[in-house]
């Protein structure tokens, strides 16, 4: 009785390593799609605040030349 569940705990073990083994490069694969995404809408983000920020100086320009006269 005893032999026969230690036979079985090692199977459950050994079945166990090979699963945690096996899901190492699966966690990797999916923090780098994480990553990737993360990177891209940072890049997104920028982007469109760059843009913002950029017609937000043309037009504070525009005023102050409005303002001054220049033409």
């Amino acid at each position: 009785m005893i032999r026969k569940s230690s036979s079985t705990i090692g199977v459950a073990l050994r079945t166990f390593r090979h699963f945690n083994r096996s899901e190492k490069g699966a966690t990797a694969t999916e923090y780098g799609i994480l990553v990737a995404f993360l990177a891209f809408a940072l890049v997104l983000g920028v982007s469109a605040f760059g843009q913002a920020l950029n017609l937000h100086y043309q037009d504070m320009t525009s005023d102050l030349r409005t303002a001054l006269g220049i033409p």
